[in-house]
């Protein structure tokens, strides 16, 4: 092995071993105990002010802080090295000390006192144990930092795991509200075609269907528009619940006049807001409708509009989704049967037959 080799080889000792920084003046002790340091196998550096100590610092971590004086000064830069390396121990070196200056320095952080000389054949079974107080500090920190880590981890994977079951929870209970809307719609849908597969006559199937729609909605006023020609619609049936010792009819066939046009090609539910410009710019008997909402759809037999229904009442109760999506189950079976009912009636509509061919009726042949 060739000296370089070599040379590696024993920092690479030394370096496992520890490291020390020697503070105190160049003297004979200093110089002695560095050279017992490094032959037992650490790595030393000295200064010899407690300001180059500070220095040092920013570019080394020192295992064992050893000073030469146990004055004030000394005492603070061994807190103030443990505050920056808290593994860091440190040793005061010199002579036999004072039972008063032993506790002095205990109380300001060294973990032991060599006497030189008289210390000497014991130091490197001293320094074996502080150097085992500094390897269980750190194995308790780094054991600390993994513990803290997994804590982490753990916190990091209960939030994600208590977002998904808030996911889940929402979801199951969105679930469960669709089921139970979509039970309550089967039920009403079931109810309601019961109830009007009863009813073949136009008005009293009219007259049913409101009677229906304000048991699942509430108290509201109400118009039907049958329709009466190609684009004239008249009111077939309506519910008088706001204004009982007025009469609607007027109101309401101003109301016809202008939905009904528009709404015969309209294939959804459609809900007024702005009833107040509305019934402001047609005035008259609109008037009614200035604090009302509306709410309105047609039933449709293929491309023919049948009827229109028109739905109004205060704008502080007004109509809510609940609302809309009742209408809008209902609506489909109110159009459905009135398309029975127009068969029904077409059917049972008195016709002449067709004439027949001439060659049949040649009875004198």
């Amino acid at each position: 092995m060739n000296p370089l080799e070599q040379h590696t080889s024993k920092m690479d000792c030394q370096a496992s071993l520890g490291r020390i920084l020697m503070v105190g003046p160049r003297g004979a002790d200093r110089e002695r105990l560095q050279v017992r340091f490094e032959t037992l196998g650490y790595v030393c550096d000295c200064v010899e002010s407690h300001e180059d100590a500070i220095g040092v610092m920013t570019t080394m971590t020192p295992d064992i802080l050893a000073i030469g004086d146990t004055s004030p000064s000394a005492l603070r830069l061994i807190r103030d090295v443990q505050a920056t390396v808290p593994s860091a121990r440190a040793i005061i070196y010199g002579g036999s000390p004072t039972p008063e200056a032993l506790v002095e320095a205990v109380r300001g952080g060294a973990s032991d006192w060599i006497s030189l000389p008289e210390d000497r054949a014991r130091i490197p079974e001293r320094m074996e144990q502080i150097m085992a107080r500094v390897r269980a500090h750190r194995g308790r920190d780094a054991h600390l930092e993994a513990l803290t880590e997994n804590c982490k981890r753990l916190s990091e994977a209960r939030d994600e795991m208590s977002d998904q079951v808030d996911v889940l929870c929402s979801d199951l209970a969105s679930a469960y509200r669709s089921m139970r809307t979509q039970m309550s719609d089967v039920a009403m849908s079931s109810e309601f075609k019961a109830i009007m597969s009863q009813e073949l006559d136009v008005e009293d199937m009219l007259r049913t269907s409101l009677e229906y729609i304000l048991k699942r909605i509430g108290p509201t006023n109400a118009v039907v528009y049958l329709r009466e020609g190609d684009t004239k619609y008249g009111v077939g049936a309506y519910v008088n619940y706001q204004w009982q010792d007025e009469d609607l009819m007027p109101m309401l066939t101003d109301l016809g006049g202008i939905i009904c046009e528009p709404m015969s090609s309209e294939r959804d539910l459609v809900q007024f807001n702005d009833t107040a410009e509305f019934a402001n710019a047609a005035g008259g008997n609109m008037q009614k409708l200035a604090g009302s909402e509306v709410a309105s759809f047609a039933c449709h037999n293929g491309d023919e509009c049948m009827a229109v229904f028109a739905l109004f009442r205060d704008a502080d109760t007004g109509f809510d989704d609940e609302h809309a999506a009742t209408l809008d189950v209902l609506r489909a079976m109110i159009a459905e049967q009135l398309s029975r009912i127009v068969r029904i009636h077409k059917r049972s509509r008195p016709e002449w037959p067709d004439e027949p061919a001439d060659e049949g009726w040649d009875l004198a042949a």
